[in-house]
């Protein structure tokens, strides 16, 4: 009897013992749709590695640079780090250079691991030997749309029943049609963010910064008119505007019925799958305007500097792990139904209906020029969204000229390059 309560108790102590010698890490990811699919492939992670724990804090992505600005300065930041290709420029300075790291664990030199990713990708891991992050996904803007609203208003999206994409003025007057038809209060939803507006802006064949940084969008003819029809969008009741105005969810407009499309991109497959919505809705062409296809972009996963030697290298094995195309990196695939970030990289998702929407989204970012990619990988750029998107705000309410933000982006734009 004796023995056995020992053994117990030896049983209990390593169990404890174990418990106590975890390694715990805290990761901080844009938003709670990526914090579901993370937190499953921790699960998997964990599994073989019960010496670390992992807990994932989802932050919403209109704020997420603002919080992560707040924790970077203060001197606390996680110990693992998902962000996107907007923001990831200006977190460059703060983040581990993982080159070292790959070379040991995937057995290629930093410069063969970027090469191994697609441009759009590689572009925004850093220069010369440093890698600042790994990527989680490759993305690439669409319109989705409510199948069913479309249908109703007799209107045939590209590349479905019809090959060609829609020009401006047809797509307004196509939104103003299936708003009408369907009796819902907006045509169509556009998250409250700047690389939305860019998206949109790019296809007018409008930069506004330059690759190095330079602010050149004063010098277009059209950059203030771009700006107007974006805004009018708005004004005329075919967007929402409390969805850049207070935050108002664009998913939630979306699948709830109250626009019939969403300016979004090809993560729309997880939202979704994740909302049971996957069979009544399509992605489809955006429009032409000067030119037509789908900005490209990723997500990337990186290791903050924390001074905290043991969670580094926790941190960073596990960056490893996701970095691995046959172990984490697959797990997250399937679960997040991103495209791979990786060349020549076929995830089977089990979904027919996912590979048909990765070849639409495959499509437009084929036509995607090189610039839209490489005239956002600088810190001039990712500090400037925030003022964008505000002053956009601002427009829409009327307090603020077209003329009046390439003004103010332009002297933000040059107080940034100097800094």
């Amino acid at each position: 009897m004796m023995k056995k309560g020992l053994m117990l108790i030896v049983m209990l102590f390593l169990l404890f013992a174990e418990y106590v010698s975890a390694v715990e890490l805290t990761m901080y990811v844009t938003d709670e749709s990526k914090g579901r699919v993370f937190r499953e492939v921790v699960k998997v992670y964990q599994q073989e590695h019960p010496d670390v724990e992992i807990e994932v804090v989802a932050f919403p992505y209109a704020n997420y640079m603002q919080k992560m600005s707040l924790v970077f300065l203060g001197g606390n930041p996680p110990d693992l780090l998902e962000t996107t290709a907007t923001y990831l420029p200006q977190m460059a300075p703060y983040l581990r250079d993982l080159g070292p790291d790959i070379e040991k664990n995937l057995g290629l030199s930093p410069q063969e691991y970027k090469d191994s990713t697609y441009d759009v990708v590689k572009v925004y891991l850093g220069e010369g030997e440093v890698v600042h992050a790994v990527p989680t996904a490759f993305t690439t803007y669409s319109l989705w749309v409510n199948k069913s609203m479309f249908e109703k208003a007799g209107i045939e999206y590209p590349p479905y029943g019809r090959e060609e994409p829609w020009t401006w003025e047809e797509f307004k007057e196509i939104l103003k049609k299936v708003k009408e038809v369907n009796q819902i209060p907006y045509a169509m939803s556009i998250e409250y963010s700047a690389d939305k507006f860019f998206s949109y802006l790019a296809l007018w064949n409008i930069k506004i910064v330059d690759e190095e940084g330079n602010f050149v969008m004063d010098q277009y003819e059209h950059a203030e008119k771009a700006i107007d029809e974006y805004v009018n969008l708005f004004k005329e009741g075919l967007v929402p505007p409390a969805e850049w105005l207070s935050g108002q969810s664009h998913t939630n407009d979306f699948f709830g019925g109250i626009t019939a499309a969403d300016w979004a991109g090809s993560w729309m497959a997880r939202e979704s799958f994740n909302a049971g919505k996957q069979n009544e809705v399509s992605p489809a062409y955006l429009p032409l305007i000067g030119d037509w296809f789908g900005v490209s972009g990723g997500g990337f996963l990186a290791t903050p500097k924390t001074g905290d030697v043991e969670k580094e290298k926790a941190a960073t094995e596990f960056v490893m792990w996701m970095a691995n195309k046959d172990e984490g990196y697959t797990e997250y695939l399937k679960r997040s139904r991103d495209l791979s970030a990786y060349k020549g990289h076929i995830i089977d998702y089990g979904e027919p209906l996912l590979q048909e929407w990765a070849e639409v989204h495959l499509v437009l970012a084929e036509r995607a020029p090189a610039w839209t990619t490489e005239v956002r990988a600088n810190a001039v750029w990712s500090r400037l969204t925030d003022t964008i998107r505000k002053d956009i705000s601002l427009g829409i309410t009327g307090q603020m000229t077209a003329e009046e933000m390439i003004e103010h982006w332009k002297t933000e734009a040059e107080r940034v390059k100097v800094q």
